[in-house]
């Protein structure tokens, strides 16, 4: 009986030791330091069908979809803008199941933002161009998640964003009021000038995916501006980075937080210590939690251009440490040992499925437009 037991034991230390093992990949050397995540070779995922750079990305529950974007095609001198929607799988080993048409949205567009909540998939602004025509969308559009992931039709909601713009952020809001939208600055153009945006609009949303009459919050963020990340943290909108007036001046290495109100919009902006290593734009950026919880946080910066014909093929990170409120929470930014992208690139799409990261397209240097889609497993270290 003793010896049954024994056997039953190891056993299932045998299980757990590879239940660890496989949700925290051994990449780490002995070289590198606890307090520093660490992420595993690149592994190529399915690609998509076509080049492309500035489309936005969401996630629902097991599900990733790609939507717009834009490529130069040198062969006829144009640029194609997309209205399509893709969507793939995450399967049980982390890996992506092949991509899949999904229903387009009206208008072509890329520097489109978009998100989920509940199953809800919103998408808004953006920007198109001829050659004789720019045009920066103020539209909101809309579709249901069904529960197999695939999308309904379209619908445009009436409720317009009050300034049209392009190379923005989505972040969803909840307080004890519903859910809200809060879309976060990005680019426009009056008259012959192009503006970059330091407002923030809100709008509530319902469980049947209506929108509400957009409102521009009465706090902005210090210094307006182009490709910002923002994200949810903590009851928090937290933007890094992103690109000013000033082409070869104004790109920030800031980060931002404001806490949300009750109506769903920001109180006053506070600037965290923590700066990023370089001024970037174009880069993504993204949570990562420890699964299961609690554990470390981490704020991911990936690629993006930290000037004009630079790309950008580091992680940047930084931890978020439990105790403490934001800003003050954000820690030192610093570049991760491991991880460098086989391509620097910019305008990438980035999503987390448990403990692998997936970065989708992008744009590189000598003017060439990606398809691939690459993952890498990580470990979130100590702090």
């Amino acid at each position: 009986m003793k010896v049954k037991h024994l056997f039953m034991i190891v056993a299932l230390v045998l299980v757990a030791r590879a239940a660890v093992a496989q949700n925290k990949p051994s990449c780490r050397q002995s070289w590198m330091p606890p307090d520093t995540p660490v992420f595993c070779p690149w592994q190529a995922e399915s690609s998509l069908s076509e080049a492309r750079s500035y489309h936005a990305v969401a996630t629902s529950n097991d599900h990733v979809y790609v939507l717009g974007g834009f490529r130069f095609d040198a062969s006829s001198s144009q640029v194609i803008y997309y209205d399509s929607v893709v969507q793939s799988t995450f399967q049980p080993d982390g890996r992506l199941a092949p991509w899949t048409a999904e229903p387009s949205f009206k208008s072509a567009r890329s520097g489109a933002a978009a998100i989920t909540v509940g199953s809800c998939l919103f998408l808004a602004g953006g920007s198109s161009s001829t050659p004789n025509s720019l045009t920066y969308f103020d539209d909101v559009q809309y579709a249901h998640i069904n529960p197999d992931g695939h999308l309904s039709s379209w619908a445009t909601s009436p409720s317009h964003l009050r300034i049209p713009r392009s190379n923005l952020s989505l972040v969803a809001v909840t307080s004890d009021q519903g859910s809200f939208l809060n879309a976060v600055a990005g680019v426009t153009q009056t008259g012959a000038d192009t503006i970059h945006l330091d407002t923030i609009e809100v709008a509530k949303v319902g469980t049947d995916c209506s929108v509400g009459e957009w409102k521009i919050a009465s706090y902005h963020l210090k210094g307006g501006r182009s490709t910002p990340q923002a994200l949810a943290i903590r009851n928090n909108t937290v933007v890094v980075g992103g690109w000013g007036d000033l082409d070869l001046i104004d790109v920030y290495n800031d980060v931002q937080t404001s806490a949300w109100r009750p109506d769903g919009s920001p109180s006053p902006w506070k600037v965290s210590t923590g700066r990023l290593t370089t001024g970037i734009y174009g880069h993504a950026t993204i949570l990562a939690e420890a699964e299961p919880k609690p554990g470390p946080t981490l704020l991911l910066s990936i690629g993006g251009q930290p000037g004009t014909g630079a790309y950008a093929n580091w992680i940047s990170y930084a931890y978020v440490m439990p105790d403490f409120p934001l800003p003050d929470a954000i820690g030192l930014w610093r570049i991760a040992p491991s991880g460098q992208l086989p391509t620097g690139r910019a305008g990438l799409g980035l999503a987390r499925w448990r403990n692998r990261l997936y970065v989708i397209g992008g744009n590189a240097a000598n003017g060439s437009y990606l398809r691939d889609v690459i993952s890498t497993q990580f470990d979130l270290g100590t702090p």
